[in-house]
This record gives C-alpha cells, sequence and structure tokens, in this order.
C-alpha cells in the first residue's frame, strides 16, 4: 500500500507538470491507451475468462463511472493546486465507506466511523467551506471522489467472481474506449515532450493498481 501511494503521488505530479496543457478528456484517454500496453501480457488470461452478461452490466457501468471521475480529476489538476488534489482523494475512502454501508450491507464498527469522520474533516479544512469562494477544480473533485468510490465498490462486487487481474485489465479496456470519443472531440496533438509525460503516468499508474 504504502508503494501504491508513492505511484500515485508520482502520477499527481507528472500530470500536474507535464500534462496540465492538454484537454483532460485527452489526456485520461492517453494515459489509458498507453497503459493498455503495460497489459498486453494478459491477453490470454483476458480471452479464456468467462464473463456473464451481468458481469458485463457491472464492467460496463464501472467503467463509465470511472471515466467520468477520470475526465473530472485531469480537469482539476490543472485548476487547482497538487496539495488540494491529494487531500481531497481522502473523500473516497469516505464514499467507499458510507457505500458498503448502504450498497453492500456491511456493517461500520467504531474504528471505521472514527477514520471516516477525520478523513471528511481534513476535506473540509481543505475546502473552508464558507470562508472561501470553492472554485470549480474544488467541486471537480468531489464528484471525483464520488466516481472513484463507485468504481472501487464495483470491483468489491466482482472480486468474489472474477479474478482482480480481470477486473483490472477491463476497466483500462473499458475506459480507454470511453474515452475515446470525448478525446476526439476536444484533440490536439500532442508534443513529443507530453506524450513522454503521459507514458510515464500510464506506466506509473497501471503499476500502482
Amino acid at each position: 500500500m504504502v508503494l501504491t501511494g508513492i505511484l500515485f503521488v508520482g502520477v499527481t505530479a507528472a500530470v500536474k507538470h507535464g500534462a496540465a496543457d492538454l484537454p483532460a478528456a485527452e489526456s485520461a484517454f492517453l494515459r489509458f491507451a498507453f497503459g493498455l500496453v503495460f497489459l498486453a501480457p494478459m491477453t490470454g488470461t483476458l480471452l479464456r475468462t468467462r464473463i456473464s452478461p451481468r458481469q458485463w452490466r457491472l464492467i460496463g457501468l464501472r467503467g463509465a463511472v470511472h471515466t467520468l471521475g477520470v475526465c473530472l480529476w485531469f480537469y482539476a489538476m490543472t485548476r487547482i493546486t497538487i496539495a488540494e488534489v491529494t487531500a481531497m482523494n481522502n473523500l473516497i475512502p469516505v464514499y467507499v465507506t458510507l457505500g458498503a454501508v448502504l450498497f453492500l450491507g456491511e456493517g461500520l464498527a467504531v474504528r471505521r466511523l472514527v477514520a471516516v469522520g477525520i478523513a471528511f474533516l481534513g476535506a473540509l479544512l481543505i475546502l473552508r467551506p464558507g470562508l472561501r469562494e470553492l472554485s470549480d477544480g474544488h467541486l471537480a473533485m468531489i464528484f471525483v471522489a464520488m466516481c472513484l468510490a463507485g468504481s472501487y465498490l464495483f470491483a468489491k462486487r466482482m472480486a468474489a467472481e472474477l479474478p482482480a487481474s480481470v477486473i483490472v485489465a477491463m476497466m483500462s479496456v473499458v475506459v480507454t474506449i470511453f474515452l475515446l470519443p470525448l478525446a476526439i472531440a476536444v484533440w490536439r496533438w500532442p508534443t513529443a515532450g507530453e506524450i513522454a509525460w503521459i507514458m510515464l503516468i500510464a506506466c506509473l499508474a497501471t503499476c500502482g493498481h
């Protein structure tokens, strides 16, 4: 988990410094498209895995909410600081915990409730509602947390039925497909430097997952 955290800090920094000038949808699409290269060794596993119609629906729903979350995240990265993005990411486990209770029937122990409260208070310290005007970047991050929490809940729902590697790979494939028309709508040709940054982002993010 520590290594995963370090990798995603690297993703955040790379997006901020190397891909901030690209449209959000295009940055997100390129990140996932390049990420598919790292998943190529799993092609055989994917082809051998039998996926039921219900599982396909869950995969599609997860892909849809994850696509929206990723686009908003890339957008937020161009509007607010890395520190604010990182801090507001703490809302994700809050929504995951609440969603698991509401939709998956999980219990809410006191320790988890305290952790949720601390994370929520941390987000409030960053947002300071009523003390300053919230930017569109802050609002985007609120919806990012909701979308990515939903994505994690769909993954948790599928975890007992499909291998984790298949769940991750299918998310990458579906999100790439969903992002394609959004990227085309705002496309501008990236520079060589931006492509290099996006490839680094894809590598770090894929390893982090």
